[in-house]
């Protein structure tokens, strides 16, 4: 008669937080990686976690509160509960890391991006615990098991006069095509149907190893891969989007017809100064492009309302650009006034409420032009990846191609007889509920 081995005792139990991008996520998903391997246990009860990790975002003033405010919450778990100890990482940390030493002394351990490697390190001190040779990590996927992120490089070269990330991340660097492939084998392995690529710049991926950007050369040896359904390709940036990527989209079965291309602005003198390298006649020509070539793809984009210096008329260019129906998903963010970028002294700053009108003017004209895209699309044939499932009920939740995880609209799915998270399932649009799909399988249709 044999006896099973009692399972061993985790090192300590871990609770995450991860704010920001998707991007930041991945981060996540190798410090939790790192410290699984070493031993110990991510939980979601935080009234039973010995240690938390708060993964924090610092790019716009609204994220930068959220990561204070978690830091704050969580600190005060090491008062009245159980919490040993607490370690803050991420992009607030790599920005303001002196200034949060001095002012929340209360976190035991500030990681920057190039402390990440000793995180086992820091939990094993903060536990007691003596500290042993560390093992190969294992990156821990955090999404929902019908997706995951690639991401492909680090850091960004362009020169945005609003953004802080260069300044956090750094400059572009680019990882192989082998180390992506690689990646992107194991993730496919765990069964997931999507694949998401993700990197600050994700055009330039490359230049910085070959002169040029590499990207399409990397999308053909990742749709080698077999597994996922398709792949999406996220943050695109416009100036130096080239012709032959949307050739290999249009051609590419597995690559998804979605284009993520922040536009920011049409306005010459507003994409001068943000310092953009494209003005609003070739953004339109670009677009064109991307409607002759890939004419199935969703374009989404994001915009600023209230940079320093718009006026009346610049609004309402861009208010007109949108009511011209380019774009099938699209978001709006108030400009936001930050340390250590060219936009934070520059004269004519916009008053905050005149930015937050005219971004919900912007957001009004789009929501028209979305919901007709998709009172259009009822009586089509889609294929939805399966996101969640409920055999009791036969109701399945998922998105097309044209949705990417998070920020786009969802299909729902009813009649559905069998579905795992991650499968996709042939459906015909039924209805449309605003920015939502109501579908059902077409064997049941």
């Amino acid at each position: 008669m044999t006896t099973e081995a009692p399972p061993i005792a985790p090192l300590g139990r871990i609770a995450l937080v991860s704010l920001g991008c998707a991007k930041n996520l991945v981060d996540s998903e190798r410090l939790i990686g790192d410290l699984q391997t070493a031993g110990f246990a991510l939980t979601e009860d935080l009234a039973t976690a010995d240690l938390a990790l708060i993964n924090t975002c610092g790019f716009i003033n609204p994220a930068k509160e959220e990561s204070i405010d978690a830091i704050c919450k969580m600190a005060s778990r090491k008062e009245f509960g159980r919490l040993r100890g607490l370690m803050v990482a991420g992009c607030l940390v790599e920005r303001y890391r002196e200034d949060l030493e001095r002012d929340l002394p209360e976190v035991d351990r500030w990681l920057s991006f190039s402390d990440y490697p000793a995180v086992t390190e820091a939990a094993r001190e903060l536990m007691g615990l003596p500290q042993v040779r560390a093992l190969p990590p294992e990156r821990v996927l955090l999404t929902p098991k019908a997706y995951a992120y690639l991401k492909i490089s680090e850091g960004c070269d362009q020169k945005c006069t609003f953004c802080a990330i260069p300044g956090i991340r750094g400059r572009l660097v680019s990882r192989s095509i082998e180390e992506n492939v690689a990646d992107a084998r194991r993730l496919a392995a765990s069964g997931v149907g999507e694949i998401n690529i993700v990197s600050q710049d994700t055009s330039a991926y490359g230049r910085d190893l070959h002169g040029k950007p590499r990207l399409v050369e990397l999308m053909r040896e990742l749709t080698k891969i077999e597994g996922p359904s398709w792949w999406r390709i996220l943050y695109l940036y416009p100036s130096i989007l080239r012709e032959d990527f949307l050739q290999e989209m249009a051609s590419n079965e597995r690559i998804a017809k979605y284009i993520d291309i922040p536009l920011q602005h049409v306005s010459d003198r507003m994409l001068r100064a943000m310092r953009r390298g494209i003005n609003g006649k070739r953004q339109r020509a670009l677009l064109a492009d991307m409607r002759r070539i890939v004419p199935e793809a969703a374009i989404r984009t994001t915009l600023i309302s209230g940079f320093p210096g718009e006026t009346d008329a610049d609004h309402r260019e861009l208010l007109e650009f949108v009511k011209e129906g380019w774009f099938d998903r699209l978001g709006v963010f108030t400009f936001s006034h930050e340390e250590d970028t060219a936009s934070y002294d520059m004269p004519d700053q916009v008053p905050a409420a005149l930015a937050a009108e005219r971004r919900g003017e912007l957001m009004e004209a789009q929501q028209a032009v979305h919901w007709t895209y998709n009172e259009n699309r009822v009586g089509s044939e889609v294929d939805v990846l399966i996101e969640e499932f409920i055999p009791i009920t036969g109701q399945a939740q998922g998105r097309t191609q044209q949705d990417a995880p998070e920020v786009d609209g969802i299909t729902r799915l009813s009649g559905v007889t069998s579905a795992r998270p991650g499968a996709v399932v042939r459906a015909r649009i039924t209805a449309a509920d605003g920015y939502d799909l109501d579908a059902v399988p077409v064997e049941a249709s």
